[in-house]
């Protein structure tokens, strides 16, 4: 694409919708909005399953060195 139509195809995209097209501009907008609060609430729980292995696995590894050394404190 040539730099002239990658300002061309920029301007388009920022023009300002026609009050008759505000409607539709706006449900787009909501919709976007929607699918990407959809994609970070699904990796919010992916990083809270990762966060509760992991402090599965530090719990554990505490439990190994009281059984092994006794208390670590």
């Amino acid at each position: 694409m040539s730099k002239h139509a990658a300002v061309a195809g920029a301007s388009r995209e920022y023009m300002r919708p026609r009050p008759a097209d505000l409607p539709s501009v706006v449900e787009g907008q909501v919709a976007e909005l929607c699918r990407d609060l959809a994609i970070e609430a699904r990796r919010v729980q992916t990083l809270q399953g990762q966060a509760d292995d992991l402090r599965k696995t530090i719990r554990q590894w505490i439990v190994q060195c009281e059984d092994s050394n006794g208390d670590i404190s």
